[in-house]
C-alpha cells in the first residue's frame, strides 16, 4: 500500500550546485522538510551538482543522502546548466537553491504550493521583500540587488523583487521551456534566467524567504561578477526565444531491441526514446525484424525498415553477406529527410554507404564507434588472408566519418593510436540508476551472476569451469547465467560435465530491466570474464546494483578501465584459474567494498544531454 502512495505522489527535484560547501551542504539536506511535503503529496530527490571540489563535498553529500553529479567545467551556471540536464523524465516540479545553507530548505514547500496549484510556472524566493539575517548580506550586495531588481522590473515589465537570488522553484514545462537558451557559465546564472523567463513569457511570482549567514567562505566577487550581472541583464534586452527548429536524428543500425538483445542495441534503445521525449524527432533505420508494415512507431520512435532481416552471424561469427546487404540497403537514404545522420560502426560496411549519402545530401555524417579490435584481434578472429582484409575494412572505415562519438575512453584511446584525426566525443553507455536503486533483491540468490550473450571472447564457458574449481572450496557455490547465443550448448555440456547441476542455472534471459536489476541484488558478485567489451555496461548496473566485478585485465576489454581494484571489483586474468581464486576472494571481502561511488555521471538523463550537446555544436 505504501508504495502505490509513493507512485501517486508528485516528485521534486531539488537541485544544489556546490564548490566546496562541505561546511553547509549537511545542514541543507538535514533541513529539508521530507515528511511535510510527502503530507501535501510530494516525494523529494536531491541531487547535487559538485563544481571540482577541492574538499569533502560530495562525500558529504552522498552521505546525506544525495545524488552526486560532477561539471568539469567551473562555474555556477555551468552547474545548474548540468543540473537542469539531469533531470529525471518523472519529475513535476523542480527546486534551485545553495549549498551554502544561506537558505532554508524548509521553506521550499510555499514555493511548490503555488506550483501545485497552478498559480504561475516559476516560484522565486525574495531576500530583498523578505528577513535578512544580521551579517548575511552586505550593504553593497544589497544596494547592488536592490538596484538590478528594479531596472529590471522597469524594462522587462515584470513583478520580481529579488533577480539575484539563489531559490528558484519550476514546473517541469517550465525547465524545459528555459533550459536550452541558457549560457551563462558563472553568477550571472540568476540573472540570464530570469530576464530569460520574462522573455518567454513565464507567469513568475515571489515569495519572501529568509536569508542567513553562510557556512565557509563566499565565492562571489562583487564587482567583477557585478559586472558581469550587469551585461547579461542589457544584453537579453533584445533576445527573443528563436523560433524552434525540429531537429530529425536518423540513426542506422542493422539491429534493435526487443528483436536482438546486446549492449549497443540497449544503448539505442534508452537513447532514441528519451530524444523522442525531449521533443526530437527520431528516426532508426535497421532490417525488418518485425511483422506488419515497413514504418511503424513506438514510444516516440519511428522505425523504418530498410530491407528484409538477414541473419546477424554465421556460426560464431558475424555474416558478412548481412553486412553487404545492409550495406546496400542503406543507400535508400537518398530518398529520406534527416538532419542529422548517426549510423553505427558495426558491421562497417554500411558506413561507406552512408558516407555517399552524406556527400550528395550535404549532411555531417556521425558514427558510433564501441570498439577498435586492430590487427591482431581480426588476425584471431578470421586467421589468415580473410583477417588481413577484416583489419584494412576497420582502417578504411575509419577514415569515413566526420564526426565519432566513442562509447568509451578505453575506445577513444584506440581510436587515436589508429590515426583518426576527426572530431571525437566520448559519451558513454548509461543506466537507469533510479530503478537500479529502487529495485528490491529477487527471490533467487546467488554467490555470481553472468549477464551477456553467450560468445566465445565473453567467456562464460570459462567461467563454468571456474565455478568446479571453487565448489572444491566451497560445495554450496551458486552461479545464474543470463544469456542466449552460441556458445550455450557447450557451456550446457560442461555444466554436464563437471556437475554442476545443482551450481549452475542457464536462463536464456529476463523480461523485464527491473527483474534483471533484483537478480543482480540478489547476488553476491557478477562475472564478466570477455576479453572484448567496448565499455560494458553490465558492470556500471552492478555496481549500482551494489555487488562487485569481476573481469579480465585484456587490452581489449574496456570494462576493465571501470574496475578500482578492491574497491568495486578485481581484474583477473582469463584462465579458469585465476578466476576461480578471484571469485573466492570476492566471496571473503565483497561486502566491504563500495560499488555505488563512481556510478552518478552514468545516469541515462546526464548521457542524453550530452548527446544532445555533440548533435547541437
Amino acid at each position: 500500500m505504501e508504495a502505490i502512495q509513493h507512485k501517486d505522489k508528485k516528485k521534486v527535484i531539488a537541485l544544489i550546485p556546490c564548490f566546496n560547501e562541505e561546511e553547509g551542504i549537511a545542514a541543507v539536506l538535514e533541513g529539508f522538510p521530507r515528511e511535510q511535503l510527502a503530507a501535501h503529496g510530494f516525494v523529494l530527490d536531491v541531487i547535487v551538482i559538485d563544481n571540482n571540489s577541492t574538499d569533502n563535498t560530495a562525500a558529504v553529500a552522498r552521505a546525506g543522502g544525495a545524488t552526486v553529479i560532477h561539471e568539469q567545467k567551473k562555474g555556477k551556471g555551468n552547474a545548474m546548466r548540468r543540473g537542469f540536464y539531469a533531470i529525471p523524465d518523472d519529475a513535476a516540479y523542480v527546486v534551485m537553491l545553495d549549498g551554502d545553507n544561506t537558505y532554508r530548505p524548509q521553506e521550499m514547500l510555499r514555493l511548490l504550493e503555488l506550483l501545485d496549484s497552478g498559480f504561475c510556472s516559476v516560484a522565486i524566493g525574495s531576500r530583498l521583500a523578505g528577513r535578512i539575517s544580521a551579517g548575511s548580506m552586505p550593504f553593497t550586495n544589497r544596494l547592488g540587488n536592490w538596484i538590478f531588481s528594479h531596472l529590471v522590473r522597469a524594462v522587462y515589465r515584470v513583478n520580481v523583487t529579488d533577480v539575484l537570488t539563489g531559490y528558484f522553484a519550476w514546473t517541469r514545462e517550465a525547465i524545459e521551456r528555459l533550459r536550452p537558451h541558457l549560457q551563462s557559465e558563472g553568477f550571472a546564472i540568476e540573472m540570464e534566467m530570469v530576464t530569460k523567463m520574462a522573455r518567454l513569457g513565464e507567469s513568475m511570482y515571489c515569495v519572501p524567504i529568509s536569508y542567513l549567514a553562510r557556512e565557509g567562505e563566499s565565492h562571489l566577487r562583487p564587482f567583477y561578477d557585478g559586472a558581469r550581472i550587469l551585461r547579461m541583464c542589457l544584453k537579453n534586452v533584445a533576445w527573443r526565444p528563436p523560433t524552434p527548429k525540429p531537429q530529425r536524428i536518423a540513426f542506422v543500425t542493422d539491429s534493435v531491441m526487443p528483436y536482438f538483445i546486446g549492449g549497443k542495441e540497449r544503448r539505442l534503445y534508452e537513447l532514441t526514446r528519451r530524444l523522442a521525449l525531449r521533443g526530437k524527432d527520431v528516426h532508426v533505420y535497421t532490417m525488418r525484424w518485425w511483422d506488419g508494415p515497413r514504418v511503424m512507431v513506438q514510444e516516440g520512435v519511428t522505425y523504418h525498415a530498410l530491407c528484409r532481416q538477414y541473419p546477424l552471424y554465421v556460426g560464431e561469427r558475424r555474416s558478412i553477406v548481412e553486412a553487404l546487404l545492409f550495406a546496400l540497403a542503406t543507400f535508400r537514404l537518398l530518398f529520406e529527410r534527416f538532419d542529422v545522420l548517426d549510423v553505427d560502426h558495426i558491421p562497417l560496411f554500411p558506413l561507406c554507404s552512408a558516407r555517399v549519402v552524406a556527400w550528395l545530401r550535404g549532411k555531417t555524417l556521425y558514427a558510433t564507434w564501441h570498439e577498435v579490435w586492430g590487427r591482431d584481434y581480426w588476425l584471431e578472429y578470421l586467421p589468415g588472408i580473410a583477417g588481413h582484409i577484416g583489419y584494412r575494412v576497420e582502417q578504411l572505415s575509419l577514415l569515413l566519418p566526420d564526426v565519432i562519438i566513442s562509447v568509451s575512453s578505453h575506445t577513444t584511446a584506440r581510436l587515436a593510436a589508429a590515426g583518426v584525426t576527426q572530431t571525437v566525443h566520448t559519451i558513454p553507455l548509461g543506466a537507469d540508476l533510479a530503478d537500479i536503486y529502487t529495485a528490491e533483491p529477487h527471490d533467487m540468490t546467488s554467490d555470481v551472476v553472468f549477464v551477456g550473450r553467450l560468445l566465445k571472447h565473453k567467456n562464460a564457458l570459462m567461467l563454468v569451469e571456474a565455478i568446479a574449481l571453487v565448489r572444491r572450496t566451497y560445495p554450496a557455490i551458486r552461479m545464474v547465467i543470463i544469456g542466449d547465443g552460441p556458445e550455450r550448448p557447450a557451456i550446457e555440456q560442461s555444466i554436464r560435465t563437471h556437475t554442476l547441476g545443482d551450481n549452475v542455472r542457464l536462463f536464456d534471459r529476463v523480461e523485464r530491466s527491473t527483474e534483471l536489476y533484483s537478480v543482480m541484488k540478489s547476488s553476491k558478485m557478477l562475472a564478466l570474464p570477455s576479453v572484448r567489451e567496448g565499455f560494458g555496461l553490465v558492470v556500471i548496473e552492478a555496481h549500482a546494483a551494489g555487488i562487485p566485478v569481476l573481469t579480465t585485465a585484456h587490452k581489449n576489454n574496456a570494462a576493465k578501465d571501470l574496475i578500482n581494484v578492491g574497491v568495486n571489483g578485481f581484474l583477473v586474468e582469463p584462465t579458469a584459474e585465476d578466476l576461480a581464486e578471484k571469485i573466492l576472494r570476492t566471496l571473503a571481502v565483497g561486502k566491504t567494498m563500495d560499488t555505488q561511488q563512481h556510478v552518478s555521471p552514468y545516469d541515462w538523463q546526464a548521457v542524453v544531454s550530452r548527446f544532445e550537446q555533440v548533435l547541437s555544436a
